[in-house]
């Protein structure tokens, strides 16, 4: 626990403000880029790709923004909870750049056949890679609160259950992919809510004793 020791409580209010700020930023981007059109009829590719420069260009700030708002709340749990497993590390960070990926290689089947099947293997990637990066995280997690593992394990399968569900019910489409995107960050911005409460109550009681 040497990293937490490391931070006062004003660094870990900072740390926690931060984080939820730039995924609470992230959500409602996914949401308003997911619904530039009908997100039934549409994927998030069809929308980046299908209509004009100015959906790609949000496509690619929104893979950018999304991708790295994950990734830096992943990183900054990890050193939070003292977790600096390499192989975790590495999954998040290729989700990342599979979120990237997806959004600058073009899905023009018609057009460009080959980059189009480039392109649905970096989106299948994001949720192989994600899992692979958040199940050793949660397992770690919840050696350290416990008494969340039934509220973590529902959050869980609302993340996976529900993008099934969507994607059963409305085929691949952008509905299905803004629930992905969206339960993920709320799950992080949970996570960071009971980790982060519980490192300010230590800082904060581990200050007053040295004072």
């Amino acid at each position: 626990m040497s990293e937490k020791k490391q931070l006062s409580f004003k660094q870990t209010k900072r740390q926690r403000m931060f984080i939820i700020s730039y995924l609470l930023f992230a959500l409602i981007l996914t949401i308003a880029f997911g619904t530039l059109e009908d997100p039934i009829r549409y994927t998030l590719s069809n929308i980046g790709n299908r209509f004009g420069w100015r959906a790609r260009i949000m496509f690619i700030i929104w893979a950018v923004v999304s991708g790295s708002a994950i990734e830096t709340a992943f990183i900054f749990i990890m050193k939070l909870v003292n977790y600096s497993d390499k192989k975790t590390r590495m999954f998040i960070g290729l989700t990342t750049t599979s979120i990237i990926l997806t959004a600058l290689i073009p899905a023009l089947q018609k057009e460009l056949p080959f980059w189009h099947t480039i392109h649905v293997i970096t989106s299948i990637l994001i949720a192989i890679f994600f899992l692979m990066a958040l199940v050793p995280l949660v397992q770690h997690i919840l050696t350290i609160i416990p008494d969340y593992k039934i509220f973590i394990y529902i959050w869980m399968f609302v993340i996976w259950a529900g993008s099934v569900l969507l994607l059963i019910l409305y085929n691949l489409s952008a509905i299905c992919e803004i629930w992905f995107f969206v339960s993920i960050m709320a799950f992080l911005i949970y996570l960071t809510f009971i980790l982060y409460d519980q490192a300010m109550i230590e800082s904060y009681h581990r200050e007053q004793m040295n004072n």
